[in-house]
């Protein structure tokens, strides 16, 4: 099933949200989140499935004069932050790498501190001094 979330992930295209929003609720463990943020000729989407404190779904890169990254997140929240890994393709070889994303009322803005390779993956070196300053992504309607 994860090759096959994968897989999707990886041929999705990364303007469009496919996800239903199905959160009736605050007392719902399980919906459907979107976030978007498209500023000039960047977009970045993620839509991604919540239960409980996990979430998995799609997550796109479409920057302007550079590569093109779709793929899936797997992930957990801990509090108002979402960390989890991000596996996509880029220039045809798939590579891992660690993001976070902070909730600030009905945003998510994104996570940047140094970062190390271990085990084939890129991570950040001290999670507990990341900067929330980069893309800001607003909630989205799930189509």
């Amino acid at each position: 099933m994860a090759v096959a979330i994968f897989m999707a992930a990886c041929n999705s295209n990364p303007t469009q949200n496919t996800a239903l929003d199905t959160k009736r609720s605050d007392e719902d463990s399980t919906f459907n989140i979107c976030y978007s943020s498209i500023v000039k000729k960047d977009t970045v989407l993620l839509n991604a499935h919540m239960s409980g404190d996990s979430v998995t779904g799609s997550l796109g890169y479409k920057l302007y004069e550079k590569d093109q990254n779709n793929g899936s997140i797997l992930g957990k929240m801990y509090g108002d932050t979402l960390r989890g890994m991000y596996t996509f393709m880029s220039e045809g070889k798939e590579s891992v790498r660690e993001v976070a994303f902070i909730k600030k009322d009905s945003l998510l803005v994104e996570g940047y501190g140094a970062l190390e390779e271990k085990n084939g993956k890129t991570v950040f070196k001290d999670p507990q001094q990341l900067k929330f300053d980069g893309i800001v992504l607003a909630k989205a309607p799930c189509k």
